[in-house]
């Protein structure tokens, strides 16, 4: 149970200043480093400003992109050339030649920076074993399921080192880490080792709370029908994406949320983060719109507590400015449903 109503929270990445962006792979460690914190604590600053409960991980100004900076970190991958991901973006993909270890931690030094710098809550999102494995070749294990296994194992040793270090900043508080899965539900015939590697990510790790960020699904029963074996807490999922820039509460206002009522049949226990803005369009939802949306989640899931408010995706995509006033029309959204409860 999440304990509160309707919990803000923002779901990791956010648009990098031009100041950090242009210096990013250019320019030396000692002159970098100094950017990442000083990006770091303004977009902290700016996640408050627009009133958000939980604050991510502070935009991640620490890395570039999600499935680079977690290889760098480990040894058996050769990198051949760049790849495209998503819109204009693109990454180094690597081959696995030799048995996954891990060289040191992926983000330590990010979350001991928040840690000095921050009292509110943080989440810590970490891309996941499965979609490790679907954007890296093969040239050394046995199979797919074998490679997310491999790479679950990885997790599972990072996530144990960012313990400790919370525990020593934090004792008694609760660690929470979002595993981030893009490619969970490109393959539903893999969803058996999409299970597998997340539960060998989280096992035997207590004192923690575990959520799955998948974004973009074509069917997301896929991924309920399977919600109830994961060893998680929690999904944060998008929605906004597909639905409509219009105000009312009915089936046909909110078309893309009605398959929530599937997770609904399928899971009664985990907490659900709901997108309501979308992040790959400039338009800022009136705060109307927003709030039409989470009263047509509470329609069919009617434990407030088991609601969490968030966008889509990372807000990478948008300006800073735009990002902002996304997250302040959600804030906004929420506490005006809330109050009424």
């Amino acid at each position: 149970m999440v304990g509160k109503i309707l919990e803000t929270q923002e779901i990791g990445s956010f648009r990098k200043p031009e100041y950090l962006s242009r210096k990013f792979h250019t320019g030396s460690e000692s002159e970098v480093e100094p950017l990442k914190e000083r990006a770091t604590i303004e977009t902290l600053q700016l996640f408050k400003k627009a009133g958000l409960e939980n604050i991510g991980v502070g935009g991640e100004m620490f890395r570039w992109e999600m499935y680079e900076h977690f290889a760098q970190y480990i040894t058996g991958l050769k990198f051949y050339g760049m790849v495209r991901s998503f819109d204009n973006r693109y990454y180094k993909k690597g081959s696995i030649v030799s048995e996954l270890r891990r060289t040191s931690s992926l983000h330590g030094d990010e979350l001991d920076f928040l840690l000095r710098n921050s009292k509110g809550e943080i989440k810590l999102p970490i891309t996941g074993p499965y979609t490790m494995m679907d954007w890296s070749f093969n040239e050394h294990y046995r199979d797919r399921d074998e490679v997310a296994v491999a790479f679950g194992r990885i997790l599972n040793e990072e996530i144990r080192d960012l313990k400790k270090r919370w525990d020593a900043a934090r004792p008694g508080e609760k660690f929470q880490v979002q595993i981030d899965e893009p490619a969970t539900t490109t393959h539903p015939a893999e969803m058996d080792t999409v299970v597998e590697s997340i539960n060998r990510s989280v096992e035997g790790i207590g004192g923690a709370e575990f959520s799955l960020h998948v974004c973009y699904s074509k069917d997301y029963r896929v991924l309920y029908d399977r919600v109830p074996e994961m060893k998680l807490q929690g999904l944060n999922l998008e929605y906004a994406n597909r639905d409509k820039l219009v105000t009312g509460t009915g089936d046909s206002d909110r078309p893309g949320y009605n398959d929530i009522r599937y997770f609904a049949e399928t899971e009664d226990r985990k907490f659900l983060g709901v997108g309501v803005t979308d992040v790959h369009i400039d338009e800022i939802e009136p705060v109307s719109v927003i709030e039409d949306r989470i009263k047509y989640v509470l329609g069919i899931i009617d434990d407030p507590e088991r609601i969490k408010i968030n966008p889509d995706c990372g807000l990478r995509t948008r300006s800073r400015e735009i990002g902002y006033e996304k997250l302040r029309n959600m804030v906004i959204a929420r506490d005006n449903v809330a109050g009424k409860l």
